[in-house]
Parts: C-alpha cells; sequence; structure tokens
C-alpha cells in the first residue's frame, strides 16, 4: 500500500470495511470475524479511534504470536493477511480479511457482524441464515422429520404440473413423485419443509395469514384467516382484495368498457407473492394484510438480508436472494415471479405509472411494511361512474361450485364476502332447489351440480 492511499484512508475514517485500533487486543480479532462474517475489511494497528498516527512497537515474535492467537479463538479458524507500512518513522500494522465462505465465524463462541463502523452479535436467526446462504441453501430446502408422504395432497401437485405445462414447450409428465423427486421437494420417503409449505392435505399455522377489512385502524369490518398452501394462499389473499377494493367501468365510446381497479392489480400480487416468498417460516409469526378504504397495507415476519436496503427494492437491486430458495424456484417454474431482485421495482413503476403514490417500504417488529396508497373515492370532485362487479350471490356461490366441486366454505367465504353463517343460508337454498348435493362428508367430500 503506498503512503498516499494509506493517508487518505485515515482521512476517511472508520466504517464496515475500515477499523482502527491502538494495540493488539481481543476487540481486534472479535473485529476480524465480524469482517469475515460480512464483506470483508481490514484492521489497522497503530491509529487511534480519532485517525491519529501513533504506531505499535513490534518484537521478533510478535506477528505470530496474533496470529496464532487469532487461530486459536476463531472457529472456523481464521487467518488474516499481514502487512507492514511505513508512515513517517511509525510502525502501522494492517490485517485483512476476506468474505469467509464458510461462515460464520465465531470469536470465543459468539457471532458477529459488521454494521457501520460496529460490531454487532449476530441472533439466531441470523446465525442460521448466515450458516444456510454460505451452502446456498434454505431452511425450506431442509427435511421436515416429522412429514410424510400421506401429508401431500397429490393433486395439487398435478395441477401445478398442469400450470407449469401451460407455460412450456416441452411438458413435464404427469407423474406427482417424479416431479417431487426432479425438484429435490422430496428425497426417497423423506419430505422437505418446501413440500409441506407447497402441497400440504392439512392447514398449517405457521403459514397463516391474517387478512381483514378495516374502516380505521382500530375498526375491523371484515377478517378471515387462511391458513392453506402457498400457491393457494396467493390467489385466496388477491380474492378477498379483490372483492373489497373498487373498480371503475369508463365509457370510452368503445363497444366495450374500459376497467381500472383501485390499484393496478398485477403490481399488488407481485407484493403479496414476494411477501408469501419470503416470510420467514421458522417465526410461527402469521402474516397481516389490511385493506383499507384508500391503501392497502403488507406485513410479513423477516428482515432484510444484510447485503440489501430498503432503497436496493426501490431501484431495483439485483443482489437480493430469496429467503426460501426453493419455494422461489417453484413460484417461477409456475410464472408467478420472473426473476429475483427485479420484481418490487417493477410494481413500484406500474403502480407510479398508475398515478398513484409510490408505496412506502419500511422495517417494522421485525419485518417488512408496505404501504400501497390509493384515491379515496369519497373525496373525489370529479364525478365518475363507480360499480362493483353485479351478481346475485347466490348465483356466484353456483357457479364457483360449478368450477371446483372441492371448495371449502372458508374459500367461499373469502371469494364472496360473506359470513360462514351467509354461506350456509345460501348452500342451503341451492339444496332445497334442488341444483346441488353434496357428496361425501363435511371434510374431504364434495359437491354435485345438479342442474342449472
Amino acid at each position: 500500500m503506498k503512503p498516499r492511499d494509506f493517508l487518505l484512508i485515515i482521512k476517511k475514517g472508520e466504517n464496515e470495511a475500515v477499523e482502527f485500533k491502538e494495540h493488539f487486543c481481543d476487540e481486534v480479532i472479535e473485529t476480524l470475524t465480524a469482517m469475515a462474517n460480512s464483506t470483508g475489511g481490514r484492521v489497522y494497528l497503530g491509529i487511534s479511534d480519532a485517525g491519529k498516527l501513533i504506531g505499535t512497537q513490534l518484537g521478533k515474535e510478535s506477528i505470530q504470536k496474533w496470529l496464532n492467537e487469532i487461530k486459536h479463538k476463531t472457529d472456523f479458524k481464521i487467518i488474516p493477511d499481514i502487512e507492514e507500512i511505513k508512515i513517517k518513522t511509525k510502525t502501522i500494522i494492517v490485517f485483512s480479511i476476506p468474505e469467509y465462505p464458510s461462515k460464520p465465524i465465531s470469536f470465543r463462541g459468539r457471532y458477529y457482524k459488521r454494521v457501520g463502523s460496529s460490531n454487532h452479535l449476530l441472533t439466531i436467526e441470523e446465525i442460521s441464515d448466515i450458516y444456510l446462504k454460505a451452502r446456498n441453501r434454505s431452511w425450506d430446502m431442509f427435511i421436515d422429520e416429522k412429514a410424510s408422504l400421506n401429508d401431500l395432497d397429490f393433486d395439487k401437485v398435478n395441477k401445478l404440473i398442469d400450470k407449469i405445462n401451460e407455460k412450456r414447450d416441452i411438458k413435464i409428465a404427469k407423474d406427482p413423485l417424479a416431479f417431487l423427486r426432479k425438484y429435490d421437494l422430496i428425497f426417497g420417503e423423506e419430505i422437505t419443509n418446501a413440500a409441506i409449505l407447497l402441497f400440504s392435505k392439512k392447514p398449517l399455522f405457521y403459514c397463516e395469514i391474517q387478512i381483514g377489512l378495516f374502516q380505521n385502524d382500530t375498526t375491523i369490518k371484515k377478517s378471515v384467516t387462511i391458513k392453506t398452501d402457498l400457491l393457494s394462499e396467493v390467489e385466496l389473499v388477491m380474492d378477498f382484495i379483490m372483492s373489497h377494493i373498487t373498480k371503475e367501468y369508463i365509457i370510452t365510446g368503445k363497444p366495450e368498457r374500459d376497467e381500472r381497479w383501485q390499484y393496478p392489480l398485477s403490481a399488488v400480487r407481485e407484493f403479496v407473492v414476494n411477501a408469501i416468498i419470503h416470510r420467514d417460516y421458522r417465526s410461527g409469526v402469521h402474516s397481516q394484510f389490511r385493506v383499507y378504504q384508500n391503501k392497502l397495507i403488507i406485513w410479513n415476519i423477516g428482515k432484510l438480508p444484510a447485503n440489501i436496503s430498503i432503497e436496493d427494492l426501490y431501484t431495483g437491486s439485483e443482489k437480493s436472494t430469496p429467503r426460501n430458495l426453493k419455494i422461489a424456484e417453484i413460484f417461477k417454474e409456475v410464472g408467478l415471479i420472473e426473476k429475483y431482485g427485479s420484481g418490487v421495482k417493477r410494481a413500484i413503476d406500474e403502480i407510479l405509472a398508475y398515478n398513484l403514490p409510490r408505496p412506502e417500504i419500511k422495517e417494522v417488529s421485525g419485518g417488512i411494511d408496505v404501504n400501497i396508497f390509493g384515491e379515496n373515492i369519497l373525496e373525489k370532485t370529479v364525478e365518475k361512474t363507480v360499480e362493483k362487479t353485479v351478481e346475485k350471490t347466490v348465483e356466484k356461490i353456483f357457479h364457483l361450485l360449478q368450477k371446483n366441486p372441492t371448495i371449502t366454505q372458508e374459500e367461499l367465504s373469502i371469494k364472496t364476502s360473506l359470513s360462514r353463517r351467509g354461506i350456509e343460508w345460501n348452500l342451503k337454498m341451492l339444496k332445497d332447489k334442488g341444483r346441488i348435493k353434496r357428496i361425501g362428508p363435511d371434510k374431504g367430500g364434495s359437491w354435485k351440480v345438479l342442474k342449472k
């Protein structure tokens, strides 16, 4: 290192990759492990915190002794490069450490990361995330020891294969087990967390989404709990949102009327999909979706990775890596995402092009909070023709049963915005008129449509 370059580093001061120490101590080793767990960096020995050149005294075995101490106090063992620099008769020692491929690195059994010019203790979740990321793995790729093939709904697997084949020239064979093996969702009879999240027969508490229609922050007009497979959750959340936002029919002089939803639906779907893919399912904390008259709020547990900021989301950084790699791969195959890192930026651009304010994204309570703002139609002064999709509820339910004979009352409630009692009343009306018949038990049975 040239003296001029070195003096420039001192002038700029400490940062994520630069630390000054007056003498060798445990703090030097702690900082080296924090840098190895982050993006690498250098510790300069013989400089005060204020950037004053002090120098250091070297004994005959000093450097070798320091290297041995670093090696024995860290795990995995780290060995930094050491450079000796002479500046104005002062001796400065520079310890250089790269980002380590095998991490996290501990110092005396504790794990640190570099944040700005400080070292911060890693949480258990952060330690786990760093370990998995360093091995190009994620939690959803690991085996669920309590699960078996009997826990998977193979009809759901077949439906997914059909969706994927719609977009492929070379079709995937409709063989559920072969599909699950091909995508490493099962290994023999061992089931991954991803397979359970995508194809579980039973409701999963750690997939729970609470979605509600809010009059204000304290008044809930309607609330629904969703606990099903992740692909179905996307559709159920979108059904609820679309049932409670406005749609305008704009008269343009064309034979058909133009439709304009309160928000661009593809952008909303992008945020919904992102929340489901990036959720930290280890936490057991449910996601929250709120529909207000003039805004949507999506809160999802799981912090941003250390290498990405909120600003990166706005600018479309390509550094983003999905928290759940296997789930993201399946969502990509079915066309719900295109490529990692650009979807949020694309959704924001679409919202801005819709003449709506820029969404607000922030970290709140250990998760990501997204606010999508719309126009308040009650405050508009320009008269517009605004109407919701008009269809008799009983006919809507009848058509839903025609389309999906195994649809549940919970799903009907979400799609129609009716209470459970309202669904039961309409189903009874259809049965009394001889239009439908229940085949099998309430759970596991299906509906038979008898006549129009």
